[in-house]
């Protein structure tokens, strides 16, 4: 969450799906975890990537058929497809094979959890 927040502070527009927060929400259940994950969209250069309409939803299943994805983690790879933005993520393995399963490679940017021992 610091490294989100530095991101802010610098300008950097960050694109938040929201199938991702409800994936985040289901791996962490708690009050605290609820409200981080509410206050992101109150950062001043964050937006929120919900599914506008039909079509988008179409290209969602298209990528999650593509990549095998569950829904969160595919919303994450269409939007990033979509924005070309990259990934933050703790789990850098769980993207690298999908990196080329989309018409143009996704990119990740791997950040470390200080919280796990012996994290980068």
């Amino acid at each position: 969450m610091t490294f989100v927040q530095e991101l802010d502070a610098r300008g950097r527009p960050l694109v938040i799906p929201a199938l991702a927060v409800v994936g985040a929400s289901l791996d962490i259940r708690s009050d605290e975890a609820a409200e981080l994950l509410e206050g992101l969209e109150r950062l001043g250069n964050a937006m929120t990537a919900a599914l506008r309409d039909a079509e988008q939803a179409v290209r969602l299943a298209a990528v999650i058929a593509r990549t095998e994805l569950d829904p969160w983690d595919g919303h994450v790879a269409a939007v990033a497809d979509a924005s070309v933005c990259p990934i933050l993520t703790l789990d850098g393995g769980k993207w690298r094979q999908h990196l080329d399963d989309l018409d143009e490679p996704l990119h990740i940017i791997e950040i470390a959890d200080p919280d796990i021992p012996g994290a980068r």
